[in-house]
């Protein structure tokens, strides 16, 4: 029998993420079942479960992979943007790239679960574990431009950080339902000025 390599399997895990995401995106997160994501991938139900534990599995690890697959992109410009600053902008500008339909289709799933967690206590840790990792990632940033003089020294960069993400999620809210690319992108290019005026004064 043939060794199974790493590789596909994380191939395999990928796909299963994606194909969960979609059904997720296209029924809601309460009415998509285990059997749904078994159709629309065409595997069985036991190759679901070979690698997720439950639904709710899946889809903290769609949330984890995102925010893994943003940072690492970021860590591999580290040697080109030595600055904090820079790395702030390169985030930011990651995100202004970012297809308007995946967008639209990862925020209309995440609403949904948010709103289904909010009424199940057990739940609830799997939104602030991510929100968490989201909010420190962006105030170690902010914190590594403090001690390098970047940025201003009585920010706050646990607020500040906050205050990133809100914005994002505020624009991206906005563009959900109407909008398009080029109007994405110029609320995002607003977004990060304003956030520079607040972290350099």
């Amino acid at each position: 029998m043939p060794r199974v390599t790493e590789a596909y399997k994380e191939e395999r895990r990928a796909a299963i993420l994606e194909g969960a995401l979609h059904c997720f995106a296209e029924k809601g997160y309460a009415a998509t079942t285990i059997d749904d994501i078994v159709r629309h991938l065409g595997i069985s139900k036991g190759a679901i479960y070979n690698y997720f534990s439950s639904k709710e599995d899946i889809y903290a690890q769609i949330m984890d992979s995102r925010m893994n697959r943003l940072v690492e992109s970021l860590r591999a410009g580290d040697e080109e943007t030595a600055s904090s600053a820079a790395k702030l902008r390169m985030l930011v500008q990651r995100m202004t790239g970012q297809a308007i339909e995946d967008l639209r289709r990862l925020l209309s799933f995440h609403l949904e679960y948010s709103l289904y967690a909010s009424r199940h206590d057990e739940l609830k840790r799997s939104i602030e574990k991510h929100d968490n990792a989201a909010i420190a990632f962006v105030a170690e940033l902010i914190a590594e431009g403090k001690r390098s003089g970047e940025f201003r020294a009585e920010v706050d960069e646990r607020l500040a950080a906050s205050m990133f993400w809100a914005l994002r999620d505020g624009i991206a809210l906005d563009v959900l339902s109407h909008g398009g690319q080029e109007e994405y992108a110029q609320l995002m290019r607003g977004m990060e000025d304003m956030l520079f005026r607040y972290l350099q004064g």
